[in-house]
């Protein structure tokens, strides 16, 4: 059966309409989830906490790590501490969206995608409103405190309206280049039995290299993070602005200045086309689909 492919592209006369209502109904559903989420407060707060209990043990030990040695690859506690926030932040938006491409190889090992498919909407759009986690909000306040320790700490340049703006638009295209690779380990799902732990490697393991500056990887690893799986879009690229930094991972075609506005368009560039072919992806994998004869 390949009924996926068929609803997906087209359907009934009437989903176009249903296309145009998508954004309230992804608002509407996504609402009903975290209300019914809410209805357990002492477990959805101890989740919550306990996810930013967590992170926070991963800042502390990097606070640790510059008790030793002052600096790390050349950059200073401040300025790692801003790539480990807008990593983290960035991972988790793209979490709160991606969570059922995360999910997507349980539902297909107990047979219930049939179901999926046989409903008059785009499959997608049915699989990224499976899963709404909002407990997962408290990586974004720990990488929100991440990077306000960053900026207070005092040794970084003077940030302005234009500073901030930057980083808000670096936070949203690293959470599209993390929900691309989520879409891309949901149609991995298609091909294998269990695609659960190969995603977990470009996806939470990607997230932890991103805190890390580039400087301190062998340069086969800054290309294949910068020009295979765009890591180094998610933060180093657009914090090498922030930071008032020259590019001394050589990871920006030469010629490019990491402040100029070519480096500033490349970022939201990069990450729309990774989500083009994560969408690639995604069609094949789904064209994959044989049935599960339910």
């Amino acid at each position: 059966m390949r009924g996926g492919r068929v609803l997906d592209a087209g359907g009934p006369v009437s989903l176009p309409v249903a296309y145009r209502s998508l954004p309230g109904l992804y608002a509407r559903l996504a609402g009903a989830t975290v209300r019914s989420q809410l209805q357990y407060r002492w477990s959805f707060t101890l989740y919550a906490v306990g996810v930013f209990c967590a992170n926070g043990f991963e800042f502390l030990a990097l606070l640790v790590l510059f008790g030793q040695a002052p600096s790390l690859g050349g950059w200073s506690a401040p300025e790692v501490a801003l790539l480990w926030g807008m990593s983290t932040m960035s991972f988790a938006v793209a979490e709160a969206f991606g969570g059922g491409f995360e999910k997507l190889h349980m539902v297909l090992r107990a047979g219930e995608f049939d179901r999926v498919l046989a409903r008059p909407l785009p499959v997608f759009f049915q699989v990224m409103t499976s899963q709404v986690e909002a407990h997962r909000a408290g990586r974004l306040v720990q990488g929100m405190v991440a990077v306000a320790f960053a900026v207070t700490e005092g040794s970084l340049p003077t940030w302005g309206a234009g500073e901030v703006a930057r980083l808000l638009g670096a936070v949203l295209s690293g959470a599209v280049i993390f929900l691309a690779t989520f879409v891309i380990g949901g149609a991995w799902s298609f091909v294998t039995v269990d695609a659960s732990e190969v995603v977990n490697a470009f996806t939470y393991g990607g997230t932890t290299l991103a805190c890390s500056p580039l400087d301190l990887f062998a340069v086969p690893v800054r290309r294949a993070v910068t020009w295979v799986f765009p890591l180094a879009f998610v933060n180093y690229v657009p914090a090498l602005a922030l930071l008032q930094r020259p590019d001394t991972a050589g990871v920006l075609p030469a010629g490019i200045d990491p402040s100029g506005p070519l480096a500033v368009l490349l970022v939201p560039a990069v990450a729309l086309a990774f989500l083009g072919v994560a969408s690639l992806a995604w069609r094949a994998g789904l064209r994959r689909y044989q049935g599960a004869g339910s």
